[in-house]
């Protein structure tokens, strides 16, 4: 059977910048990665309060609830909303 590797954030721990190309530093259910935003074309939301994130190699990453991170997360995510 075919298995998709999609990764929940949990948290933002960083941001390098708010123009993007940016560098995120981010917490998931499989522990701690980086990874390039490209451009905020990459961010797409999903029905409710979710998104997906597409890295620079590809590579996608589900918020299942955006409303339900901490503070910092959500401030971080809303510069590029």
């Amino acid at each position: 059977a075919q298995r998709d590797f999609i990764p929940v954030i949990d948290k933002l721990t960083a941001v390098s910048t708010f123009a993007t190309p940016s560098t995120w530093q981010v917490r998931t259910d499989r522990g701690l990665t980086t990874f390039v935003l490209k451009g905020e074309e990459d961010i797409r939301r999903l029905r409710g309060n979710g998104l997906l994130i597409t890295d620079s190699h590809g590579v996608t990453y589900r918020i299942e609830d955006m409303r339900a991170m901490d503070r910092q997360s959500r401030r971080l995510l809303d510069r590029f909303l």
